[in-house]
């Protein structure tokens, strides 16, 4: 029978860029991260699409600067959108991963909110 660690390991999907002089969290967030928020594209965009609705944001009315820095501001202002976007990265963790994320976990949320924001603006013309 298979243990979480190794479901995970088969679903996720195998990103290259790991180099042998990366840092362990530059490390981390190509060997851990970005395979993660490839996998959970789909329910990220699908939560900030209802996340806008939900809080009466006109988004489609705005143009693509003011995109851009609503989804900034989201991350900034709404803490509880912010941590649901954690949330959705964490719960994808391995045992070993939630051990080495916990020891730098300022560091390391910084880098998953970067890459949620980058993700979400990357594909704002297909958001509804």
């Amino acid at each position: 029978m298979e243990n979480r660690a190794q479901s995970l390991k088969k679903i996720l999907p195998k990103i290259e860029g790991n180099k042998e002089t990366d840092s362990p969290n530059e490390a981390f967030q190509n060997d851990v991260l970005r395979p993660i928020l490839k996998f959970q594209n789909e329910i990220i965009i699908l939560y900030f699409e209802h996340f806008i609705v939900e809080s009466k944001i006109e988004f489609q009315k705005l143009k693509y600067s003011h995109k851009i820095t609503q989804v900034h501001d989201l991350f900034k202002t709404n803490i509880q959108f912010k941590q649901f976007c954690l949330g959705l990265v964490v719960a994808c963790f391995t045992a070993a991963d939630f051990d080495f994320y916990v020891r730098d976990k300022k560091e390391l949320n910084k880098r998953i909110i970067a890459m949620l924001i980058e993700r979400i603006c990357s594909q704002l013309e297909s958001i509804k």
